[in-house]
């Protein structure tokens, strides 16, 4: 087991790390329109390989794949960190999400494999804690290494550190015996990964209203549709076929994945919006950008262990679930009431709330899935709502993306006026202070700039305003799909079968 943490603290840091550091990476590299696909494009190639990680699992063993996925992550992390256009980075991003989803997707199916439903919940308690003490410690080095060294370093000092867990790895880690020779199913990986490409990659393009981007628009989504049906056609007729479709049938796990997709979406305005909200509208240092998912972290550990304590009973799956996504719900919407100019407190307790709610929901969904299932199919189980959840990073990522883009004005002014209103320089504020002495060397008087500051910052609050309303409608549809779910099962005889299996 701490073979295991060791390797999710190193991949699970950087991702608190990479959301402290967003705002700088745009500001240095440009490209404030793809600021979403720093995070999709980690989380696309990371949806897409979850499922194929169980499959991998099965052929090569969990030793083999998570040794080569944390291989793979620490190439990409020193690619990130040389990165000097936003392309390659996206780039270096992308191959970094493979790498992440061969560890993280492991880690989950070797915790549901390895342990009995009743011990299944302390060592998920104890993975929690892992991902709570990087999600604390990242941001505070993400912000104090953003503001004293640059956002380079962030990735460079994370090498060695992912090394150490390499050499870890094939220390620690027991050997596994010869597995069962299985075929792998490449076609069914290829499709659906032109389906999830394709789909996020349509989703994207709305960021332009013109006429040649609506065309792109109704291709991508024709070619995703396309795709989705050949995959769904193709696994349905294939024994050993990437995803188990026949488990769709189980209320529960259609739920669940509706669910955690939803509630993730939600999420997201958090761990990716909210410091651009902080340094970009408030001009809030890193450093102090970062108390903020800090807060988010605590509030998931207050939630895991208050919403742990409830959700061992089914009649309490409809309860927690509610409560989870009311509490995210409400949320953003006070976040976009207030316009997002509520004290620095306030904000950090919103997200010590949110943090709270989303373990609530997460919760409500992948305890009832793992206990009330075939137990025989918990590998695949495990790594659906995995994908489930990630691919609604990835989606959220691109979706509040767009939301963000198409409600901020555009300006036209001279430079250096010009460079103060570019949603690039904004976000960082360094780069706000050599704007602001341009301003000065062409004897522009220090009011102007600091009216044009304004501006500028008030037009992206008032994007980022109707991306916490939006995603507050996520969180009302997660009420709608428990409701619904929960109310329709027999909640009774699963009280019954539980009881029977305790005795």
């Amino acid at each position: 087991m701490i073979t295991l943490l060791v390797c999710l603290f190193v991949t699970s840091i950087n991702q608190s790390v990479v959301s402290i550091a967003g705002p700088s990476i745009v500001a240095a590299l440009g490209g404030f329109e793809y600021y979403a696909w720093i995070f999709s494009a980690f989380s696309l190639t990371s949806a897409i390989c979850v499922p194929i990680v169980g499959k991998l699992n099965d052929i090569y063993g969990a030793k083999k794949v998570i040794l080569y996925s944390l291989i793979i992550f620490t190439f990409s992390t020193l690619l990130c960190g040389l990165s000097n256009s936003m392309f390659f980075f996206i780039f270096s991003r992308a191959i970094q999400g493979i790498g992440f989803a061969g560890v993280m997707g492991t880690i989950w199916i070797l915790i549901a494999s390895l342990w009995e439903p009743k011990e299944r919940g302390k060592w998920l308690g104890i993975t929690s804690a892992g991902f709570t003490t990087s999600g604390v410690i990242g941001p505070i080095i993400g912000g104090v290494i953003n503001d004293i060294l640059n956002w380079r370093w962030i990735f460079h000092l994370n090498i060695p550190i992912s090394i150490f867990a390499i050499i870890f790895l094939i220390k620690i880690f027991p050997k596994q015996d010869l597995l069962e020779k299985k075929k792998f199913d490449y076609y069914g990986a290829l499709v659906f990964s032109i389906f999830a490409s394709t789909f996020l990659f349509a989703i994207s393009s709305l960021n332009n209203s013109s006429s040649a981007i609506s065309i792109s628009f109704f291709l991508l989504i024709a070619a995703s549709l396309i795709s989705l049906g050949i995959f769904i056609y193709y696994e349905k007729n294939n024994p050993e076929g990437l995803v188990d479709l026949s488990l769709f049938k189980y209320k529960f796990f259609t739920g669940g994945m509706l669910g955690s997709l939803f509630i993730v979406i939600s999420w997201t305005v958090w761990s990716v919006f909210l410091p651009l909200t902080l340094i970009g509208v408030n001009g809030y240092s890193a450093s102090k950008a970062s108390l903020a998912l800090i807060a988010l972290s605590i509030g998931s550990a207050i939630g895991a262990n208050f919403f742990g304590n409830l959700i061992g009973k089914p009649r309490m799956y409809l309860p927690v679930s509610i409560t989870g996504f009311s509490v995210v719900g409400i949320s953003m919407v006070i976040s976009g009431y207030t316009n997002l100019e509520i004290n620095f407190n306030y904000m950090l307790l919103l997200a010590l709330f949110v943090g709270f709610g989303s373990t609530g929901a997460f919760s409500a969904y992948t305890v009832p899935i793992q206990n009330n299932l075939p137990e025989e199919r918990l590998a695949i189980i495990t790594t659906s709502l995995q994908f489930s959840r990630v691919f609604g990073i990835s989606l959220g990522s691109s979706l509040l993306g767009v939301i963000l883009l198409l409600n901020m004005n555009t300006y036209d002014y001279d430079s250096p006026r010009k460079e103060i209103y570019d949603p690039d320089n904004i976000a960082s504020v360094e780069k706000i202070k050599e704007i602001k002495n341009s301003y000065l060397e062409s004897n522009i008087p220090t009011s102007q700039f600091e009216e044009d500051l304004a501006i500028s910052r008030n037009n992206l609050k008032n994007g980022l305003r109707i991306v916490y309303y939006s995603a507050s409608i996520t969180a009302i549809f997660g009420i709608i799909i428990s409701i619904y779910i929960f109310r329709k099962i027999n909640l009774r005889q699963l009280e019954e079968e539980d009881s029977k299996q305790n005795e």
